[in-house]
């Protein structure tokens, strides 16, 4: 191949996967799609740029030249972490989600220190299992209640009372009715909360947030879900005596480059959520549940307490293995972006849906009655894709809303 054979080559697999997510109906509970404002420092010069330390730590005299530039950076993301999540310390260092899980458990841990993790089977993200067990820790897990979809709070707590672990990890994937640190006897645990999936409705007030409940919390995660940001790490407790151990090890002992470019997006992420936020993550959960009503009201078995299908941007789909697959399979034909799940959590087999992405794009009920005749259609050995089509033709047009509008930044474009 010569050089303009591999840019026809590039031409050509960026269209593809353009033309795919043009057309996709984004169910899928881990993605968002970020902002034209959020992306503009991802077009800057910052990538290359190092910094060593923080906000509460930088010293110019041990650091990289140039390097008191990128500092204020720092300095307003705690600052904007204060008002959205009342943390007092606040580290942005970390590149994904589980870029912080591992971090935090190296910084954190001794090999032999008992711990309590969340199953796979109840929800819980699998590679935190393997982190532990590569760490040496003694892992043990968390009493769950699947008539609530929580944790079992009375079995939890007299674990804890017996065992006494170190440290809990609560890291959920699936997600519909977040646990209440509160009922937590932690005493001298500390709880390290991955919060990835919830981030944005903890900022938006629509969930409680952990760190208002104990000072021996920490709540982390990947802010690309319901914080409609780029894929990135975020760190915050209001222990300063956590908080010390976490500032002399995270950077630069187990980071390096903390990708600039990365946390500047991240900053105008969190920007761009204290002027929209709110609304947005009511929208999320409103139409998750309209969504819920739907499908119900379609014959499908939705996980819900009462009246409410969930407090989150995600929904539960329990059904057979052989509808699970058969879902699954006529999803990735048409181009329907689901999980399924073979989880206690769904009753043995089902479906995970997310609303965050749908109402990112400000889809309406009318959206929501059309994605749930879908849902139905994928129900189908026999899949009619001329209808899924029709359907297809009437789905609302992909058009970021809770965000600026353009003419208010486009002085910040990168020259």
């Amino acid at each position: 191949m010569n050089s303009n054979d591999d840019i026809q080559e590039l031409k050509r697999i960026i269209e593809q996967f353009n033309k795919y997510h043009s057309k996709t109906i984004p169910l899928c509970a881990a993605e968002n799609i970020i902002s034209p404002f959020c992306k503009l420092p991802l077009n800057g010069d910052f990538q290359e740029r190092y910094i060593m330390g923080s906000a509460s730590n930088y010293n110019i005299n041990e650091n990289f030249i140039g390097s008191q530039y990128l500092l204020p950076f720092y300095e307003l993301i705690n600052k904007k972490c204060k008002i959205l999540f009342n943390a007092n310390y606040i580290d942005s260092k970390t590149l994904s989600g589980m870029n912080c899980v591992s971090t935090l458990l190296m910084t954190l841990t001794d090999r032999g220190d008992k711990i309590l993790l969340l199953s796979e089977d109840d929800g819980g993200h699998p590679s935190v299992i393997e982190i532990c067990k590569r760490l040496g820790l003694e892992i043990m897990f968390i009493p769950f209640d699947y008539t609530n979809y929580t944790i079992d709070y009375e079995k939890t707590n007299k674990l804890i009372q017996i065992e006494k672990p170190k440290y809990i990890c609560f890291a959920p994937s699936d997600i519909i009715f977040p646990c209440s640190v509160e009922k937590i006897d932690l005493n001298e645990t500390i709880l390290l909360y991955d919060a990835s999936q919830i981030l944005g409705l903890i900022a938006g007030q629509i969930i409680p947030n952990p760190l208002d409940k104990s000072e021996n919390v920490i709540i982390f995660g990947g802010t690309h879900k319901t914080l409609p940001g780029p894929t990135h790490g975020l760190i915050m407790t209001n222990s300063k005596k956590i908080y010390n151990i976490l500032e002399n090890s995270i950077s630069p002992k187990y980071i390096r480059n903390t990708q600039m470019n990365q946390i500047l997006s991240l900053l105008f992420t969190l920007t761009e959520f204290e002027e929209y936020g709110k609304s947005y993550m009511n929208s999320i959960v409103e139409n998750a549940n309209r969504l819920g009503k739907l499908l119900e009201d379609r014959s499908f078995h939705i996980a819900k307490i009462n009246d409410k299908y969930t407090l989150t941007h995600q929904l539960f789909i329990k059904c057979s293995k052989d509808e699970m697959n058969t879902i699954y399979k006529n999803a990735i034909i048409t181009g329907v972006t689901l999980n399924k799940k073979e989880r206690k959590l769904f009753g043995g087999f089902g479906i995970r849906l997310g609303a965050q992405e749908i109402t990112r794009y400000g889809w309406t009920d009318k959206d929501l009655e059309i994605i749930a005749d879908i849902l139905v259609l994928l129900k189908d050995n026999n899949l009619n894709l001329d209808l899924f089509n029709s359907h297809l033709k009437n789905i609302s047009k992909k058009e970021i809303k809770y965000t600026y509008p353009q003419e208010t930044y486009d002085f910040l474009h990168h020259k």
